[in-house]
Parts: structure tokens; sequence; C-alpha cells
């Protein structure tokens, strides 16, 4: 009796399942991905030395160091930003104080902006 011994086959590697699964990636990600145009927050900045300053028609808001607002020496919180300003004057300078960081400017700009204000002037304070 002759017994051949078992042939030893390489395995069968498909690519199939593995170039399926990196195409649903590829779909799941075009779609999840946003293309859409980011909001930006105009904002003209000046330094504090600048020859333009404001004048009646200007709401005048300064941001404390520990992120307070203060508008005719009233400290307020910028959630409140809304219920202090003067809707007849849409005009806003806001200073900076030289302590206080840059997030909290920002969040300044940004609640004003969402009260309602369109034309927001930053100086920074030396």
């Amino acid at each position: 009796m002759h017994i051949e011994p078992e042939r030893h086959r390489t395995p069968f590697i498909s690519l199939t399942p593995l170039i399926d699964v990196v195409f649903i990636l590829l779909v799941f990600f075009m779609l999840a991905t946003r293309f859409g145009q980011y909001h930006d927050l105009p904002v003209n900045v000046q330094p504090a030395d600048s020859t333009e300053q404001p004048d009646e028609h200007w709401l005048v808001i300064e941001v404390q160091a520990s992120g307070m607002l203060t508008l005719n020496g009233v400290s307020f919180t910028p959630a409140a930003v809304a219920d202090r300003l003067d809707t007849s004057k849409t005009k806003v300078w806001v200073t900076v104080n030289p302590d206080a960081s840059l997030q909290q400017a920002l969040t300044a700009v940004d609640a004003m902006k969402a009260a309602g204000v369109h034309d927001v002037q930053l100086e920074l304070l030396p």
C-alpha cells in the first residue's frame, strides 16, 4: 500500500473582505465629515495707543482679569450682557485688561454678538 503524505497548501488570503471594509470606512468618513464654511467672528482690534477713540455712540465695556465685564462701574458676567446693553446703541467698544486671557475676551465678544450687537471694536490695553 502506497500512502502519500498530505501536501501542505499555502493558505489563500482573500483581499476582498479587506477592500470591502476599507470602502465602507471611506464612505462612512465621507458622509460624517462636514465640508461647510466655518462661521468666523469679525472683530476689529485696535492697539491702546490708536488715534481712534470711542465717542458717545459707543458703549464702553471692559473685560477684567477675572473674566467679568464692567459697564459704567457695574460688574456682570458675559452671560448677563444682553440684559445690560442699550439696544439703541449697536456699537460696543471692548477694552481688554492685560491680565485677561484671550478666551475671556472672545467669550465676551461672542456674548455681545449673540445679544445682537453688530459692531464690536476690541482695544488691547498695554
